[in-house]
Protein backbone atom coordinates (compact mmCIF):
# COMPACT_ATOMS: atom_id res chain seq x y z
CA UNK A 1 0.00 0.00 0.00
CA UNK A 2 1.16 3.45 -1.01
CA UNK A 3 0.82 6.62 0.68
CA UNK A 4 -0.84 9.28 -0.92
CA UNK A 5 -2.17 12.62 -0.64
CA UNK A 6 -1.56 14.70 3.02
CA UNK A 7 0.23 11.20 3.92
CA UNK A 8 2.72 12.16 1.27
CA UNK A 9 3.38 15.83 3.04
CA UNK A 10 6.18 16.17 5.67
CA UNK A 11 5.97 19.39 7.67
CA UNK A 12 9.95 20.32 9.31
CA UNK A 13 10.88 22.46 10.64
CA UNK A 14 14.12 25.17 10.09
CA UNK A 15 16.27 25.80 12.96
CA UNK A 16 17.63 22.64 15.08
CA UNK A 17 16.71 20.17 11.93
CA UNK A 18 18.54 21.96 8.91
CA UNK A 19 19.78 25.01 9.90
CA UNK A 20 21.91 25.96 13.79
CA UNK A 21 20.17 28.05 16.03
CA UNK A 22 21.83 31.27 16.35
CA UNK A 23 20.82 32.24 19.47
CA UNK A 24 19.82 36.01 18.81
CA UNK A 25 22.59 36.44 16.24
CA UNK A 26 21.71 36.77 12.01
CA UNK A 27 19.83 34.00 10.43
CA UNK A 28 21.71 34.49 7.26
CA UNK A 29 24.90 33.45 8.98
CA UNK A 30 23.50 29.94 10.74
CA UNK A 31 25.34 27.26 9.41
CA UNK A 32 24.09 24.35 8.21
CA UNK A 33 23.07 20.81 9.97
CA UNK A 34 24.76 18.85 7.56
CA UNK A 35 22.96 15.51 8.15
CA UNK A 36 19.27 17.40 8.59
CA UNK A 37 20.20 18.50 5.13
CA UNK A 38 21.17 15.22 3.72
CA UNK A 39 17.76 13.34 5.30
CA UNK A 40 15.41 16.47 3.99
CA UNK A 41 17.01 16.19 0.52
CA UNK A 42 16.52 12.37 0.58
CA UNK A 43 12.77 12.57 2.11
CA UNK A 44 12.08 15.63 -1.21
CA UNK A 45 13.98 12.77 -3.42
CA UNK A 46 11.56 10.04 -2.35
CA UNK A 47 8.96 11.55 -3.25
CA UNK A 48 7.42 13.44 -0.25
CA UNK A 49 6.06 17.04 -0.39
CA UNK A 50 8.44 18.67 1.53
CA UNK A 51 6.83 21.64 3.72
CA UNK A 52 9.45 24.12 5.33
CA UNK A 53 8.15 25.88 8.51
CA UNK A 54 9.80 28.21 10.70
CA UNK A 55 9.70 30.84 13.58
CA UNK A 56 12.13 32.74 12.32
CA UNK A 57 11.83 36.28 13.23
CA UNK A 58 8.34 35.97 15.19
CA UNK A 59 9.89 36.71 18.62
CA UNK A 60 11.96 39.71 17.01
CA UNK A 61 8.78 40.76 15.46
CA UNK A 62 6.10 40.08 18.10
CA UNK A 63 4.25 37.20 16.13
CA UNK A 64 3.47 39.89 13.26
CA UNK A 65 3.43 37.59 10.30
CA UNK A 66 3.89 40.70 8.27
CA UNK A 67 6.62 41.70 9.76
CA UNK A 68 8.95 38.60 9.47
CA UNK A 69 8.07 37.66 5.91
CA UNK A 70 8.92 41.51 5.01
CA UNK A 71 12.38 40.79 7.56
CA UNK A 72 13.43 37.28 6.85
CA UNK A 73 11.81 35.62 4.26
CA UNK A 74 13.65 36.46 1.50
CA UNK A 75 17.04 35.56 3.47
CA UNK A 76 15.46 32.11 4.07
CA UNK A 77 15.28 31.03 0.56
CA UNK A 78 18.58 32.47 0.11
CA UNK A 79 19.86 30.27 2.95
CA UNK A 80 17.57 27.27 1.59
CA UNK A 81 19.41 27.89 -1.77
CA UNK A 82 22.62 28.46 -0.92
CA UNK A 83 22.63 25.25 1.37
CA UNK A 84 21.22 22.86 -1.08
CA UNK A 85 17.74 22.26 0.40
CA UNK A 86 15.48 20.34 -1.83
CA UNK A 87 11.22 22.06 -0.73
CA UNK A 88 8.03 22.18 -2.53
CA UNK A 89 7.26 25.30 -0.28
CA UNK A 90 8.06 27.53 2.93
CA UNK A 91 6.48 29.18 5.05
CA UNK A 92 7.06 31.50 7.75
CA UNK A 93 4.72 32.06 10.85
CA UNK A 94 5.08 29.11 13.50
CA UNK A 95 4.40 30.32 16.88
CA UNK A 96 7.30 30.53 18.77
CA UNK A 97 7.33 28.35 21.65
CA UNK A 98 9.30 26.00 24.11
CA UNK A 99 7.70 22.84 23.21
CA UNK A 100 5.49 21.89 20.61
CA UNK A 101 2.71 19.02 21.38
CA UNK A 102 1.62 17.44 18.58
CA UNK A 103 0.03 14.08 17.32
CA UNK A 104 1.98 13.68 14.33
CA UNK A 105 5.53 14.67 15.43
CA UNK A 106 8.49 12.97 15.22
CA UNK A 107 11.66 14.70 17.08
CA UNK A 108 15.11 15.48 15.47
CA UNK A 109 17.36 14.29 18.48
CA UNK A 110 20.83 15.64 16.48
CA UNK A 111 22.59 16.16 13.60
CA UNK A 112 23.14 12.52 13.15
CA UNK A 113 21.58 9.11 11.84
CA UNK A 114 20.69 8.89 15.93
CA UNK A 115 19.43 12.10 15.94
CA UNK A 116 17.20 11.37 13.11
CA UNK A 117 16.25 7.69 14.02
CA UNK A 118 12.62 8.46 15.15
CA UNK A 119 11.94 10.55 12.12
CA UNK A 120 12.70 7.38 9.93
CA UNK A 121 10.75 5.19 12.30
CA UNK A 122 7.99 7.75 11.21
CA UNK A 123 8.33 7.71 8.18
CA UNK A 124 8.09 3.96 7.44
CA UNK A 125 5.37 4.19 9.60
CA UNK A 126 3.55 6.43 7.09
CA UNK A 127 2.79 3.73 4.79
CA UNK A 128 0.50 1.89 7.37
CA UNK A 129 -0.98 5.09 8.33
CA UNK A 130 -4.44 7.45 6.34
CA UNK A 131 -4.53 10.87 5.83
CA UNK A 132 -5.43 11.46 8.77
CA UNK A 133 -2.90 9.70 11.00
CA UNK A 134 -4.67 6.66 11.33
CA UNK A 135 -3.22 3.40 11.29
CA UNK A 136 -4.91 1.32 8.57
CA UNK A 137 -6.58 -1.90 9.29
CA UNK A 138 -5.05 -5.43 8.33
CA UNK A 139 -8.40 -5.82 6.31
CA UNK A 140 -7.47 -2.28 4.45
CA UNK A 141 -4.28 -3.30 4.06
CA UNK A 142 -5.10 -7.01 2.77
CA UNK A 143 -7.92 -5.06 0.36
CA UNK A 144 -5.07 -2.62 -0.72
CA UNK A 145 -2.23 -5.21 -1.40
CA UNK A 146 -4.23 -7.37 -3.07
CA UNK A 147 -3.88 -5.07 -6.33
CA UNK A 148 -0.27 -5.38 -5.72
CA UNK A 149 1.26 -8.60 -7.98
Amino acid sequence: MGIEGSSKTIVIDCDGVIAARNNGRSYADADPLSYGVEQVCKLYDMGYEVILYTARYGDREGGNIHMQYQRGYQEWLQWLEKNGVKYHKAFMGKPSGALYIDDKAARVRGNSQSGWQEVWKEVVDLKYKDKNGSHYTQEQLNYWDSFVD
